[in-house]
Order: C-alpha cells, then sequence, then structure tokens
C-alpha cells in the first residue's frame, strides 16, 4: 500500500510539474505579445507626433504665406476675432458675477 501511494504522490507531482512548465511557456508567449503591443504603440505615437508637427509648420506657413499676401485683411481678421473674444470674455464674467 505505501509503494502505491509514493508512486501515486510521485505521478501528481510529475502532472503538476508538467502544467507549471505549460503555464510558464504561456506565459513567455503572453509577455513577448504584450512587449510587441507596446512597441506598437510607441511607434505610432511617434509617428502621430511627427505628423502632428509637420501639420503645425504647415499651419505657421500658410498663416505667413496669407498676412504677406494680404495684409490688410488680415489685420483687421485679428482685430475681428481680438474684439470678440474680448467680448465674450466680458459677457462671462459679468453672467457669473451675477449669479
Amino acid at each position: 500500500m505505501e509503494e502505491t501511494e509514493k508512486r501515486s504522490l510521485l505521478e501528481k507531482g510529475m502532472h503538476v510539474g508538467d502544467r507549471l512548465a505549460e503555464v510558464g511557456g504561456e506565459a513567455a508567449r503572453l509577455k513577448a505579445v504584450a512587449s510587441h503591443a507596446v512597441e506598437d504603440a510607441v511607434t505610432e505615437a511617434k509617428r502621430l507626433a511627427k505628423r502632428s508637427r509637420y501639420a503645425a509648420e504647415d499651419l505657421v506657413e500658410d498663416a505667413a504665406h496669407r498676412v504677406k499676401r494680404d495684409p490688410l485683411r488680415s489685420v483687421a481678421l485679428g482685430l475681428a476675432i481680438g474684439l470678440g473674444m474680448g467680448a465674450l470674455s466680458v459677457w462671462v464674467a459679468t453672467r457669473n458675477a451675477r449669479e
């Protein structure tokens, strides 16, 4: 009886060892997948930052070109935007003061 119990316990231990090896392999695979996902996300974020920087540079160049091409319209537009923002800020400030 003692011999069969030892053999059964040994078989159970070997089974647990096999399962641990499988789980370790699965964990290594999941680690590799997560690592690749992080690398892909970082690469995509860098690309997005680069595209955003190029778009901002293009916007600045277009604005400079428009000011050079039609300076009076640019000054008038700037004045209108400034007056509008000022009026909006006064309206918000007086509205909040009344409440």
